[in-house]
């Protein structure tokens, strides 16, 4: 047992109060509606609700700050959480008095009147006798949630979460004392669920029948007051009690630390165990031994380092609602409304908190938490961007993504204005397509002002200059675009907007489905970054809805503006929407090595494929070529099409090959054969090659048919307007 007071202390976090970020009281303290009693963090915005004051409602804080709400039940919200890798949002909650809890299930890209879409809604109880819901976990695969009641009883969902048809519901855990906390375990292809309760901890085996329970503990913590570890710390479920804090394998408990006073909330966060508790003069704890809203005064709040026994941060608090990881800090929300911002400093002002020049208990965590990175200790990383508030987003949490693998390099982000950033009064597909969003960058890159560059892939040339290669794809956001509407439209629909509505969008691609798929509408070119189209929709009266990128929007934290998302009947994306690329000098193995963690497999064989039939179309921003893909099965499909300016004719088809993939990649790491301007090392060659000879084969099918033909004419057209 780690005895508390043998910790040493410092300070790796910097602490700021939430400041209003514009408007008249830009400057001054943000503040939320007080009295907030549920709340959970992700997909770039935080998740709220304010019972005494707008009954039944979910809220949404983005990051710009901009609170926004939807009527999600009658009477009151209990329970949230979101997913982490998925936009869906599961709630508990009542629509009418007496013990009545629902489940809903939302999916918040998808549009139902202007609300996220309710995609299931199921009772939560436990057979047939009501009682109050205690907590709720979603396995991020979406095939499992499970509930916990104050009754004892665990209630499991298996299958499809987010649909009634493809999941059964059983009672998985029947006991005397109140469930407190959940957390599922995936370990390969292993999954487990822990229970705790007050009283004690199990473990379920859900990957095999019958689902085998292994009895942990004799103990058991309050609500909130049990965690999951990341893989830093083996993936151990953590569980506080009055006295100690105890870790936990599916089999066996493992290391257990002395941390006295009574645990109000438990959160695991990049490598650190988050505690707030009460100092010992706190007032009795409540039912389930957490926290009490109405018996709380100043609390503390400690930041651990279980591998080094250090504190890492401690502080003082007034009554804490809850402690959320976004944006890449911590956020501490507190009763009275306001917000605090804990940020993590960087790796070189670390040791000046530890006292030391040199730390060997730092350099030991740093060593465990980085890839092979000997020769990139003493580099500082020049990340380099376009100047644009949506481009500097997508960058910083690409840095945020190194940082979390790289403890112990510091990165410096290097904006630039590009040549598309600059001519506004024009149409894109005017300017000249090559490159408009890359070159300064490139130029960048190419004299070692910057050692990698964060695009959004779509702007990125299938064919790059020489010496540069696509060193990592991020994970995807959703490739689909989206409608927003002029304030008078909220509710409405593309097809149910009035005749001769103007539509803004800066696409040929958009322009030409669109007009295609609603002729009784007009399309009128619309330039600027985000902000500035969204100000001229607002502001004037020329747009009744503008064509945006569902990506963009949601990293902005603008996901409440999005009236419609438009499906591929509808309008089939560009090549590489919603991905983001990291380009680096080909032959700077030790950065392309290290970004190359960030690679998403699934996603680089969708680009591959795309890219592959766009450059052998030769296609561009100047003609309408567009696509759709998806891997399932080990089987890739991909859509391409190609229309004419008025999308009047086009030409469009489907077809799809094995991948075969997940699987090791057998080739060899040396392995840097690029496939459309991409360096996949640790992703299968076969595969990455497949989807490469999709994407061609796909075209070649096209132009047989008369591809050739119709970009020509759209090219042509196009310069002559």
């Amino acid at each position: 047992m780690a005895a508390y007071l043998q910790w040493r202390r410092f300070v790796f976090f910097d602490r700021e109060t939430v400041k209003e970020p514009a408007g008249p009281d830009v400057g001054k303290p943000f503040a939320l509606p007080p009295a907030i009693t549920v709340c959970d963090s992700g997909r770039g915005s935080l998740y709220l609700d304010y019972p005494l004051h707008m009954e039944g409602q979910i809220w949404f804080l983005p990051r710009s700050l901009q609170l926004s709400s939807f009527q999600a039940y009658k009477l009151r919200v209990t329970h949230l959480y979101q997913l982490k890798q998925h936009s869906i949002l599961a709630s508990v909650g009542e629509d009418e008095e007496g013990i009545n809890p629902l489940v809903k299930v939302w999916n918040l890209e998808k549009r139902d009147g202007g609300n996220p879409l309710c995609t299931r809604i199921f009772p939560a109880i436990p057979g047939n006798k009501p009682t109050i819901v205690s907590c709720l976990t979603v396995h991020e695969n979406l095939n499992f949630m499970a509930i916990g009641f104050a009754d004892g009883s665990v209630v499991l969902t298996k299958g499809d979460i987010t649909r009634d048809r493809h999941s059964k519901t059983q009672i998985l855990h029947e006991g005397n004392y109140p469930v407190t906390g959940l957390a599922f375990r995936q370990s390969g292809k292993i999954t487990h669920l822990f229970v705790v309760t007050t009283e004690n901890i199990q473990s379920y085996m859900l990957s095999v029948k019958d689902y085998p329970r292994l009895e942990l503990d004799t103990h058991g913590c309050g609500l909130r007051c049990s965690t999951l570890s990341d893989p830093s710390q083996d993936l151990q479920f953590i569980v506080a009690g009055n006295e100690c804090v105890y870790l936990y394998q599916p089999d066996e408990r493992g290391p257990c630390f002395a941390f006295e006073g009574q645990k109000l909330i438990v959160h695991w966060y990049r490598g650190y165990l988050i505690i707030v508790s009460k100092d010992r003069k706190s007032s009795p704890k409540s039912e389930f031994g957490g926290s009490d809203p109405q018996n709380s005064n100043k609390q503390i709040l400690n930041v651990y380092d279980l591998c080094n026994k250090f504190i890492t941060y401690s502080s003082v608090f007034d009554d804490v609602v809850d402690v959320l990881a976004e944006w890449g800090s911590l956020y501490v929300l507190t009763r009275d409304g306001k917000m605090h911002v804990l940020q993590e400093k960087d790796i070189q002002t670390k040791p000046e908190a530890l006292g030391l020049e040199k730390s060997i208990a730092m350099e030991n965590k740093t060593l465990r938490n980085t890839q092979d990175e000997n020769g990139l200790k003493n580099r500082v990383i020049r990340v380099g961007t376009r100047k644009s508030q949506l481009a500097r987003i997508q960058t910083d949490s690409v840095v945020e993504m190194l940082r979390k693998r790289y403890l112990n390099l510091h990165f410096e982000i290097v904006a630039m204005s590009t040549t598309g950033d600059k001519i506004l009064d024009t149409a894109l597909s005017k300017i000249g397509e090559k490159s408009l969003f890359t070159k300064e960058l490139e130029n960048a890159l190419e004299r070692n002002e910057v050692d990698l560059v964060v695009h959004s892939l779509k702007d990125l040339p299938t064919l790059l200059a020489p010496g540069f290669t696509i060193g990592a794809i991020c994970k995807r956001e959703n490739p689909h675009d989206a409608v927003v509407f002029h304030p008078k439209n909220y509710g409405k629909t593309l097809n149910s907007l009035p005749e001769k509505s103007v539509i803004g969008t800066s696409s040929l691609r958009r322009a030409a489905q669109l007009k295609r798929r609603f002729p009784q509408l007009e399309f009128r070119d619309i330039r600027g970054n985000l902000n500035t189209r969204l100000k001229k929709l607002d502001e004037k009266e020329d747009f009744s809805a503008i064509i945006l990128a569902a990506a963009g929007l949601r990293r902005m934290g603008w996901e409440n503006r999005i009236g419609q998302i438009l499906n591929p009947e509808d309008c089939l994306y560009a090549v590489g929407q919603g991905a983001l690329a990291v380009e680096v000098r080909a032959r700077d193995e030790e950065i392309l090595d290290m970004v190359s963690a960030l690679h998403d497999g699934e996603t680089v064989l969708c680009c591959i494929a795309e890219r592959a039939f766009m450059r052998h179309l030769e296609g561009g921003c100047s003609v309408p070529v567009a696509v759709s893909s998806m891997l399932k099965d080990s089987q890739l499909y991909l859509t391409g099409a190609v229309y004419s300016l008025d999308g009047s004719d086009s030409l469009k088809d489907t077809m799809q090959t094995a991948v075969n993939y997940p699987q090791q990649n057998e080739e060899g790491p040396n392995d840097d054969t690029q496939y459309v301007g991409i360096t996949a090392k640790n992703i299968p060659h076969h595969a990455q090659e497949a989807a490469e000879n999709l994407g061609v084969e796909l075209a070649s099918l096209l132009l047989s048919k008369g591809a050739k033909r119709i970009l020509s004419v759209a090219r042509q057209l196009n310069d002559a307007r």
